[in-house]
């Protein structure tokens, strides 16, 4: 029987392994407790929900000057900011557009931070974990959608409580910026 050893991987390891082409930075992959986590690609209706969240999102993020991202957008989380996520959706503010970067991942969370949930990511387990990680790096507000029940699950840093919304009920951005405000609903496919 043969054993085989192998270390826990590092922030420098991951950003080692993209720049010579080991891992790519256009593959569906988290890093997380050390390891490489590999992502299905979304089933529908996720990639469409996703749309058009980022539809409803891109004005907002124009007129505060603030940058919008996708699914394929790396933010470096979590208290000593090492786990690499890729909220679904993601919004920076003009203050806070130095965690960008140019090459490489960004360097903090994103201030507001969507995930649109699949199949396998309803439990409290996984939206804990991705919420602690995200407000411990600087998220304002992180939105859960919901495809089956057509909501969203809005959290706050410091909070327990969490607000959902459904149908008409308008969200708004106003702990990042007013001026953001849209009915959930046009957040879903129409039916």
């Amino acid at each position: 029987m043969a054993i085989e050893v192998q270390r826990v991987l590092t922030r420098a390891d991951v950003e080692q392994m993209v720049r010579t082409g080991e891992l790519r930075q256009d593959d569906f992959w988290e890093f997380v407790n050390g390891e490489i986590v590999r992502l299905a690609p979304a089933f529908d209706p996720q990639g469409p929900i996703c749309a058009l969240i980022i539809a409803e999102i891109v004005p907002f993020a124009r007129q505060i000057h603030g940058r919008v991202g996708d699914g394929q957008t790396g933010f470096w989380v979590g208290e000593h900011f090492q786990q690499l996520r890729a909220p679904d959706v993601s919004l920076v503010t003009k203050e806070r557009l130095h965690i960008v970067q140019q090459q490489g991942f960004n360097t903090a969370a994103p201030d507001l931070a969507v995930e649109v949930l699949s199949g396998s990511e309803f439990g409290r387990a996984y939206s804990v974990t991705k919420l602690n990680e995200y407000f411990a790096a600087g998220s304002k507000v992180v939105w859960f959608v919901d495809s089956r029940d057509r909501s969203v699950r809005e959290h706050f840093p410091n909070e327990t409580e969490f607000r959902v919304y459904r149908g008409d009920a308008a969200i708004t951005l106003d702990a990042i910026a007013p001026g953001f405000s849209c009915p959930v609903s046009r957040f879903f496919p129409e039916e």
